[in-house]
């Protein structure tokens, strides 16, 4: 059965290449175009920014994690991200949106860590690899393969639509796209569970050397 499942998976990668590849662009640049968004913010934004981190330094320090907490909020906003994903594909306005959609995870992640670094130099730099780095090993491969398959269905149907190809299967089609995902929220799952248990361990053997 595992094997099967291999075998599936890498049947998808081959044939969505292409989606994949551009996906993955697109969350580079954002990644790029957030680190440098960095250059333009004035004294009062940086001042808010780092106040807000400073308070969660000090929450570190106190060991006031809520585990639970945390791993419901990264539920509710990655399940959002896919949820958003998911409907897009199907309702054919995926081709778009969800590039946009990548390109927002990509232009947030580039501006925390590159805050981080720039603000706070080797400790940021130190908080970025433990902190952010972990959960977001799977994550971020979760949420482009995610993406990259709300793109292909959302390209084929509009194929479809020019050529006026009437699908007959588009139910059973909509059932894989969604088993796919689902698949793919694997990945997903196991970067909340990283988030709320293990990079909260990092952040406390770092919370003596952050303040």
């Amino acid at each position: 059965m595992p094997s099967k499942i291999k075998r599936w998976l890498f049947k998808q990668l081959q044939d969505n290449f292409i989606n994949y590849f551009l996906v993955t662009v697109i969350f580079a640049i954002g990644i790029v175009i957030g680190a440098a968004t960095i250059k333009i913010l004035d004294i009062d934004q940086k001042n808010d920014i780092i106040l807000f981190l400073n308070s969660f330094f000090k929450a570190i320090d106190g060991n006031n994690f809520d585990n639970l907490l945390i791993l419901k909020q990264s539920f509710i906003d990655n399940f959002k991200t896919i949820g958003l994903i998911w409907l897009t594909g199907i309702i054919v306005i995926g081709v778009p949106i969800i590039p946009i959609i990548v390109l927002f995870r990509g232009f947030a992640l580039g501006f925390t860590v590159g805050f981080l670094v720039n603000e706070y130099g080797i400790k940021g730099f130190l908080f970025s690899i433990l902190g952010i780095l972990p959960h977001n090993l799977f994550i971020i491969p979760g949420i482009i393969s995610i993406a990259s398959t709300g793109m292909a269905f959302s390209i084929n149907s509009v194929k479809n639509r020019k050529l006026k190809v009437r699908n007959n299967n588009l139910y059973f089609n909509i059932i894989n796209y969604s088993v796919l995902i689902l698949v793919f929220c694997i990945f997903i799952v196991a970067g909340c569970l990283v988030e709320a248990y293990i990079s909260p361990i990092f952040l406390r053997l770092l919370s003596d050397y952050l303040n």
